[in-house]
């Protein structure tokens, strides 16, 4: 629609410079009686304070009247669409909308939001995360702006469109496209706009894991995969399946998981799980540590925690929140300090 309005006022726009134009040269009169005269003209207003004298006038000014009318007529009709169709909300809602997207620093890029775009969308605003959605079907992308997401109408392999969702300052990229070959694709743009992304990509054939890695993908997800041993363990345990559910996807508990990284200085470094007291001291429970691309499950007391580590934990809100308050050496875990859970 905005373009058919930029349209309409530029042909409006270039009757007027021909309308002018054309009297001046066939009249000889001035440029304000030229431009006041085509006003009368194409608005069918005539107050006749005008006269042609000239046959060459006359016959430019037929042309000028038929032209003229079907302009005002078509950017009538236009502006009349634009405002009974409720659109130019729309439009400065898109404005808006763009003005955030433009602001947006370390965020997610979702490309494609469909079957299963649209639930790891929901996932991602349960969690808070700062995400801009690209969808290329414009009745999916105007439902989701409708439902208050960031949405950029456009092709996901397109270098612009990735450009516009400022990739260059994005944390991650999830490409979701129902084809492989396009997630592929998507990858390959992505890590070369922006080498240092996250890129997750979703797989339906086994057979694009490699192609997808090679791409620069750094992880790789079947849907399909998952799902069946979803089905599978939900019927062998299901008790253990709706603990771990309820744990990571229900808010309204307070026990969480959450990713803790021990940088430089902080006072874990060079200390053992035992002689940390994260344990002891915060009730959170170290369960995993993620080392040089290395994952040891089930720490024992004697592990050392080094610079770099990243911790996986799981315990209360209020304990996650005081240990990550202890890595970052906000407060230290010392007799004083110590609150048992």
């Amino acid at each position: 629609m905005e373009k058919r309005i930029r349209l309409a006022f530029l042909t409006l726009l270039v009757t007027l410079i021909v309308g002018t134009v054309g009297l001046m040269l066939t009249e000889h009169i001035s440029v304000g009686k030229a431009i006041y005269f085509t006003f009368e003209t194409i608005t069918t207003v005539g107050y006749g304070d005008v006269d042609i004298y000239t046959d060459a006038g006359h016959v430019f000014l037929v042309f000028l009247m038929v032209g003229g009318v079907g302009v005002m007529v078509n950017l009538t009709g236009v502006i009349t669409a634009f405002l009974v169709e409720g659109q130019m909300t729309g439009v400065y809602g898109r404005r808006k909308m763009n003005k955030k997207i433009a602001r947006l620093q370390e965020h997610i890029i979702l490309c494609g939001a469909g079957r299963v775009g649209k639930h790891i969308l929901n996932s991602l605003r349960k969690e808070g995360a700062h995400c801009v959605v690209i969808e290329q079907q414009e009745d999916l992308a105007n439902s989701l702006i409708e439902e208050g997401f960031l949405v950029i109408h456009g092709d996901s392999t397109q270098d612009e469109t990735l450009k516009r969702a400022r990739i260059e300052k994005a944390n991650g990229l999830i490409t979701a496209l129902p084809e492989d070959s396009l997630n592929v694709f998507v990858t390959l743009t992505a890590k070369g706009l922006n080498p240092n992304i996250q890129v997750v990509a979703r797989m339906d054939q086994l057979e694009s894991e490699r192609k997808l890695l090679r791409a620069g993908a750094d992880k790789v997800i079947s849907p399909a995969t998952i799902g069946g041993l979803r089905m599978a363990m939900s019927i062998l345990k299901p008790n253990s399946v709706d603990y771990i559910d309820t744990v990571i996807h229900d808010h309204n508990i307070e026990v969480e998981m959450e990713e803790l990284k021990v940088d430089q200085g902080s006072c874990l470094v060079g200390k053992t799980l035992a002689t940390s007291g994260i344990k002891q001291q915060t009730g959170a429970m170290v369960i995993a540590i993620l080392r040089n691309q290395e994952i040891i499950s089930n720490p024992c007391a004697t592990e050392e925690i080094l610079e770099g580590d990243l911790l996986i934990v799981f315990g209360l809100r209020d304990q996650l929140h005081r240990l990550e308050e202890v890595a970052a050496n906000k407060i230290k875990l010392e007799p004083e300090n110590i609150k048992l859970p």
